[in-house]
């Protein structure tokens, strides 16, 4: 290497000008002395006149073949440099070029399927005239992945692709975005985009083979046109994927139209979702808590916390508006501590005064259970609020159970261990079975509302309810009633011995203030 430096070092000492300057000095040297020594020489030797002539000759035009050859190796060997390095530069060129090529077709190209992808979209897309996109999404493909694992999902996404490819007509242009999405480019025109989106729904009635595995799919599709719903690239995306959006609310499998009118739910849930990120530190939350009567005592054995949004911009927003919008940013995960160490804090503060013994139940998120270092955050959440982990009960709903039992099943054993309850809520909801029921470390079951508004008055020809309670109880399990709001349904709960109920017939959700009155006056219900 240092060696390579000096002669670097070295060729680069001289200028081609002092290069040239030196080899023609010196050749003028050599000419010169050559001229006086030869003749000198040959005076000396030939004194003829007519040979010293002779003689002459011969040394100038042995001077001149000299000359001549010398010049030849100096040009030769400057050309041979010259073509070496000609070709060096050209295979330095193509490589250049090859890797240039290699280059693009990773920037543009989707690695997995070998569509172009969403930069290419940008690269070649600088035409908008008549241009439509037609925004395609796989309907529940996250199961899919779930399921069989992201290797069948990628093998599945390939053999899509393909049929996409292969469904394309004239003039069309397929890209893939990333994960189940694809935009289609076309520049049909307007009256023909529904004929369009029709077709591309028919390509999915025939079943799919990935590997040894038969998949009926369906897709949902988004569609935008240029210039009515946009009038560049990024705006005509962004409404194809609202109309998009909306045909995945309606039930998908469907295509629609980009409308203005449905920009008006994204813009509201984008507004919901800012105010959110700043809806604990502000202190807007509050919790509402619903008495649980004890059906044998007819007193209050517990409450539920629910909480309630309060808005400074919005007002009061119900949790069905924004759990879901909180779940899906992960923003359910600092919400939800506040909710259970709040909840804590409650309970603690009713067993300090009254001495009581009462449970608070809180509900939990999926998102929150299958998150990092959930039982540790909410033992770290027992051991700062002092409360006694077997006076909190932990809901989970039925749905949740279901999708996730193979995540969330030891974290709630490992909870259930310390002493914590852990609810089953809106059983009968979901399709749950008896398997499900004994693989779950639950202690408590809650009954679906729908069943409670089932039981009908002053008869008894409704016999499901009565018998999830006695399963339940036959299991060991705390059975408690959502939802009830008639003496009649009290009164079949009664009967078929039923644990516990909530509802409005006894009392809605109350502020703080008032549960601890409900739980301090000792308050009796109407049960007995």
């Amino acid at each position: 290497m240092a060696s390579q430096d000096r002669k670097r070092a070295k060729l680069n000492k001289y200028r081609p000008f002092e290069v040239s300057f030196r080899i023609t000095f010196i050749y003028l040297i050599c000419g010169a002395l050559w001229i006086l020594f030869s003749d000198h020489a040959l005076s000396t030797l030939v004194k003829d006149k007519d040979k010293f002539a002779y003689f002459s000759v011969i040394k100038g035009w042995f001077y001149i073949a000299m000359t001549a050859l010398l010049l030849f190796f100096l040009i030769y060997k400057v050309t041979r440099r010259m073509s070496a390095a000609e070709r060096k530069l050209h295979n330095q060129y193509i490589e250049l070029h090859d890797n240039r090529e290699k280059l693009r077709q990773v920037a543009f190209r989707d690695q997995l399927t070998g569509l172009p992808n969403r930069l290419a979209l940008y690269e070649n897309l600088t035409m908008l005239k008549d241009a439509s996109l037609l925004y395609v999404d796989l309907d529940d493909f996250k199961y899919i992945n779930d399921t069989l694992g992201h290797a069948f999902g990628d093998r599945l996404i390939g053999v899509i692709s393909e049929r996409l490819t292969e469904g394309l007509q004239s003039g069309e242009q397929l890209y893939r975005l990333g994960g189940d999405e694809w935009v289609l480019v076309c520049r049909e025109p307007a009256e023909r985009l529904q004929k369009r989106g029709e077709e591309l729904l028919q390509l999915f009635e025939k079943h799919y083979l990935a590997g040894e595995h038969r998949m009926h799919l369906t897709v949902s599709v988004g569609i935008a046109r240029f210039p009515a719903h946009g009038r560049t690239l990024e705006e005509l995306l962004i409404n194809a994927d609202i109309a998009l959006y909306e045909v995945k609310k309606q039930g998908k499998n469907s295509f629609t139209m980009y409308n203005p009118s449905l920009r008006v739910p994204v813009q509201h849930r984008a507004n919901m979702e800012r105010l959110l990120r700043n809806a604990v530190d502000n202190g807007e939350f509050e919790l509402y808590y619903q008495p649980q009567i004890n059906l044998e005592s007819g007193k209050v054995a517990g409450v539920e916390a629910l909480i309630r949004w309060n808005s400074p911009e919005l007002g009061r927003v119900q949790p069905d508006q924004f759990i879901r919008i909180a779940e899906e940013t992960q923003l359910i995960i600092p919400i939800g501590e506040w909710v259970l160490r709040k909840a804590c804090e409650f309970i603690r503060s009713i067993h300090e005064k009254e001495g009581s013994e009462q449970t608070v139940s809180v509900n939990v998120s999926v998102v929150q259970l299958v998150g990092h270092r959930f039982v540790e955050r909410v033992l770290e959440i027992f051991k700062e609020t002092g409360v006694n982990p077997s006076c909190v009960e932990l809901e989970v709903t039925e749905s949740m159970v279901i999708e996730s039992l193979d995540r969330i099943g030891d974290k709630l054993s490992r909870l259930k261990e310390v002493g914590i309850s852990i609810a089953l809520d809106d059983f009968g909801r979901g399709f749950s079975s008896l398997t499900h029921l004994m693989k779950l470390p639950i202690s408590t079951l809650k009954i679906d509302k729908s069943f409670i508004d089932q039981v009908p008055e002053a008869r008894e020809d409704q016999p499901l309810t009565g018998l999830i309670i006695q399963l339940a109880k036959a299991m060991g399990i705390k059975v408690v009633a959502e939802g009830v709001e008639s003496y009649a349904q009290l009164e079949y709960l009664k009967k078929h011995g039923c644990d516990c109920i909530q509802g409005y017939l006894f009392s809605k959700p109350i502020p703080a203030l008032e549960a601890k009155e409900w739980i301090k006056t000792g308050r009796k219900s109407r049960v007995s």
